[in-house]
Formats: C-alpha cells, structure tokens, sequence
C-alpha cells in the first residue's frame, strides 16, 4: 500500500564518499531535511525575423541539500562527507566531494528497516555552507548545505523515453531497528546548555594570545563581559559565571564555483572560494552595558608617532569544546568586527549583547567519532595542534 504522508519516522539520510559503491553511513540524531529540488537552468535563444522562441538551451541542473542534527555523540555530518580528506582542517577537507542519500520507508514503520519504498541519491556533492549553533534554550546542533549537480531517483520514470545506460541504480537499506534501542553515545546525550565545557586545565599554559591553550575547554575573547583575559570564563562566586552566555553560533560559507572546460558540459571541479570568512557571535545578557571602547586615535596607541597605532581590537583565541566530543577551533587571530545592544525596553524584558568576531580560513572540527583517518589523529593530538598553532 502507497505511503499516504512521510513523516519523519519514515524518512532516513546517509552520507558516504563520492565514488563509494558500499553502504551509506547513516546520520544520527537528523533534526531536519531540505532537499531543495532541482533548478534546470534553461537559457533561451531567438532569432532575427520570428517571435518565436529559437531554442531553449538546458545546461546542467543545480542541486541543493540542507542538513541539521544534533551534537550526540555520533559522527558530524561534516566528517561524513569528507572521510578521504587528507587533513581535518577547513581547507584540507574543502575538495571532497560526497554522495547524498534519501530512503523514505512505508510510513506504517516504527523505524527505518528493511528495503524502502523510494530512494534518492545524490553524487558529486559540495559542502557549501557549515554551522554550529550552541543555545541556551533548546539542543546544540550542526548544519550543513550541500550543492552538485546530479540526482537520481531509483525508479525515474522513463516517461516513455530510452534512458541514459550509465544511470546509477541508487540503494540504501534501513539503518534503523525498532527493535534496537538506539541512543545519544557522547557523553551527556543530546548535548545542551549544560554542557559546553568552561573548566579548564591550567597546566597547558598560554598561547600566544596569553589565552588557555587547554584543548579540551571552551575558550572565548575577553572582549566579551565577564570572560577573563585568559579567555576563560570564570564562576566569580563559585557557582554564577562571569559571562551569562545566551548564544555561540560559529558559520562560514564556502561558495563553491563551479570550473568549465570545452568539450564537457559539467564542471570538472567546484572549488571553495578562499579566502572564506569564518564568524563567530556570541550573545550574552547585559549586566553593565557591552564595555567596547574604541578611538579614533585606537585605544592601544601608546605614542604619539604614526607607528605607535595600536588601534582598538588585538587577535583573540576562539575555541569550542563540548561534552559529546565536538572541538572547533578557530585559530588565534579572530577579531571584533561589531557589538549589537538591544533589549531592555518599557514593555519588558533583558538587555543582550551580541558581539561578532571574524576571522578568514581557520576552522577545524574535531571530533571523537570522526571516521576519517587523518581526523582521528588530529583528535588524538589536538594538544600539538594547539602548540603548533600558536
């Protein structure tokens, strides 16, 4: 019997590296799905003498995917697109390329098991877009958008015509058992607020921002009211934070363009567009106003020669540890690029500060379940990556 809705216990994602002919891996914890259909880019052509259309050329297709799940322990949906890259950071996994797949279940499955009904897939896939939210009300959550130029449905219609032989023929059984209890593996299941890690080992030092060089420990600019100079965030009283953080949201799109060549209708590559501008905002409740101070002469000037300027902003230390074993590090030279005061109004309700930080082509993501070799050693030694980093 025909599905008559899909809903989401019957509807399952995998990721798996481009040219891979074995299982996909399936995402754990997918929150949502965006599977924005395809764009045929059509280009039409007239002729002198007629009002009639001459010729409506098609180009290739445009493909576009957006995925968000939750921070759980699991793999990252950014390591399982890119398990072949030969470095774990943002430009060493840039040129992988990924295959998408979409299985939806008869909608009378308690889980994702067995053979599906319909399946998608996906080839040649680009992470285009990639974002970790940390909130204060609800879950921590990763998000990515994914863009290529190929999608197949297993049973495409043939709509009467001979189709093109070199058609994959797309599979992806049940990951799911409703007979198996399957649950969040890191350590505080769906991560939330409560597990974003500010206690810290003083035995790793400083950096060369004098900020913490702990790997493991959630490491923040001092810009930010109530963060230490070390970047930490200290509880002053022993049990209330320095910093009453609202929000952290770290993002960076990578473009990707596309590259043509003659005598091949697709491109041969889509590159990231370095350099790629990487934010970090940081939203937090008010308590003394933001306390950003800034000159026209630059609060750092020390003299009065031109080139004593030392302007207003320093190059800060960003990093994100949580307990389900997600590290993002940001490298050391993130600046404040602007504050944001709202709230506080008669009708009610608190001032929040939002301060925004930017920094260019620095953003690796660790994580304790990343299939990729190269990943898993980074992981291992993240505290020489920090050493060597700075």
């Amino acid at each position: 019997m025909p599905n008559q809705r899909i809903l989401y216990a019957c509807h399952q994602v995998g990721l798996k590296a481009d040219g891979d002919t074995g299982a996909f891996t399936e995402i754990h914890g997918a929150q949502s799905i965006s599977n924005n259909g395809i764009n045929f880019n059509l280009q039409p052509y007239y002729q002198l003498g007629a009002l009639q259309i001459y010729e409506q050329i098609e180009d290739i297709p445009d493909v576009q995917v957006s995925l968000n799940k939750c921070l759980d322990g699991y793999p990252l949906m950014w390591h399982l697109a890119t398990t072949t890259a030969p470095r774990p950071t943002l430009v060493g996994r840039s040129k992988e390329e990924c295959i998408f797949g979409l299985a939806i279940f008869p909608d009378t499955n308690d889980a994702c098991e067995g053979t599906p009904n319909q399946v998608v897939q996906s080839s040649g896939m680009f992470v285009s877009s990639l974002s970790y939210n940390f909130p204060v009300q609800g879950i921590f959550t990763e998000e990515i958008t994914m863009v290529g130029n190929d999608r197949v449905w297993a049973n495409t219609p043939d709509h009467g015509e001979t189709l093109n032989p070199n058609l994959p023929t797309p599979t992806f059984s049940g990951a799911f058992s409703s007979t198996v209890d399957d649950s969040p593996i890191g350590n505080g299941g769906v991560n939330t607020r409560r597990s974003m890690i500010f206690e810290y080992d003083p035995s790793y030092g400083l950096d060369v921002n004098y900020m913490v060089a702990d790997p493991d420990a959630t490491i923040l600019p001092p810009e930010v009211y109530g963060i230490s100079d070390s970047g930490t965030n200290e509880k002053t009283d022993g049990e209330n934070f320095g910093a009453h953080l609202l929000s952290v949201a770290i993002s960076t799109q990578l473009g990707r363009e596309p590259i043509y060549e003659l005598g091949r209708k697709a491109p041969y590559t889509r590159f990231a567009s370095f350099p790629v501008q990487v934010t970090c905002e940081i939203q937090a409740t008010a308590t003394d106003g933001d306390l950003i101070s800034a000159t026209e002469a630059g609060i750092y000037t020390t003299g009065a020669e031109q080139c004593y300027d030392g302007g207003n902003l320093k190059n800060r230390t960003i990093r994100i540890a949580t307990c389900e074993g997600t590290r993002i590090y940001l490298g050391v030279k993130n600046k404040l690029q602007s504050t944001n005061y709202t709230g506080g109004d008669a009708s009610g309700g608190n001032v929040t500060v939002t301060y925004s930080f930017t920094t260019f082509n620095d953003m690796t993501v660790l994580h304790s379940g990343d299939p990729n070799p190269s990943g898993a050693t980074w992981w291992t030694n993240r505290e020489d990556y920090l050493t060597d980093q700075a």
